[in-house]
């Protein structure tokens, strides 16, 4: 029977591994983030006597930052996060790591290990993980439209430079009524993603949509909406009437002032016409 001080270390040890199993933090692609790493504050850390080490997990080969003294730890850190990582001064409680221009491959689970000389031996004081889950804003979604399809219109709606994927979806604020619409990913060199969504709807006297892109993690959501009226006349059956207004308003602009040219020019001729001709016909001599 195990004894009940006993059983209530198991508890904690328990709850202690669970929760580091479950600590996650999110870093911004191009940001900067601090990795915490909490040991107990009885123990006091110093570069003489402890050594501190950070690493991916079940990764042993390099590691991504750490101190061991009287050793370079440079020779044996892993060469993508060379140049990007800062170990801070260790302090009571804490022995954070900064890590500096965040890509989508530093989606890891680090280790941080600390370990104690005792003896002129190493013994393990403290192992916690921090799962690393990278993520990038993706852009305001822009809505293009309407494009006519018989009795339907479609909209167009796309967002870019996000990580990782996330649900685009779209409201329709007059009725809020069924719609029909298709989503389609594309990854970027970048790895980041585009979203392209379309929506097919019928024409109606009011339209009033919104195109929204959700982000989970950064518990952000990103609108755009457009505003029809009288969609019926929809924006293209105007533009195409407006262009035909400006094909004949370029002629008419042109004809009017040679109209008016032509018609001064005949004005002008008649007055002469009219001074000179009299003065041809009038006989100065005597009979």
């Amino acid at each position: 029977m195990v004894a009940p001080l006993e059983g209530f270390g198991l508890l904690v040890l328990f709850l202690w591994v669970w929760r580091s199993a479950e600590t996650e933090v999110i870093g911004i692609i191009g940001s900067s983030i601090e990795l915490q790493c909490c040991y107990p504050e009885e123990e006091s850390l110093n570069y003489n006597r402890n050594r501190i080490f950070w690493q991916i997990k079940d990764r042993f080969s390099c590691f991504v930052a750490g101190y061991f003294p009287n050793e370079n730890m440079e020779v044996h850190q892993c060469e993508e996060f060379k140049q990007r990582t800062l170990l801070n001064e260790p302090k009571q409680g804490s022995a954070s790591l900064q890590l500096s221009n965040i890509r989508i491959a530093d989606e890891f689970i680090y280790q941080c290990i600390i370990q104690k000389n005792t003896n002129g031996q190493f013994k393990l004081i403290h192992n916690e993980s921090i799962s690393l889950k990278v993520a990038a804003n993706y852009r305001k979604p822009v809505i293009t439209g309407p494009v006519q399809l018989g009795e339907e219109i479609m909209f167009m709606c796309n967002s870019s430079h996000g990580y990782p994927e996330q649900r685009l979806y779209w409201i329709n604020e007059m009725d809020n009524s069924t719609m029909n619409i298709t989503v389609q990913f594309t990854k970027e060199l970048d790895g980041s993603f585009t979203v392209f969504s379309t929506l097919k709807m019928k024409i109606a006297s009011d339209i009033k949509l919104g195109c929204t892109i959700e982000h989970k993690q950064l518990h952000q959501n990103i609108t755009t909406t457009i505003e029809l009226k009288n969609s019926k006349n929809s924006p293209i059956i105007d533009n195409k009437y407006h262009r035909r207004a400006a094909a004949f308003s370029i002629p008419i602009a042109v004809l009017i002032p040679f109209i008016a040219w032509i018609s001064w020019k005949i004005y002008k001729h008649s007055l002469q016409t009219t001074y000179t001709a009299p003065v041809e016909a009038v006989n100065f001599d005597g009979p």
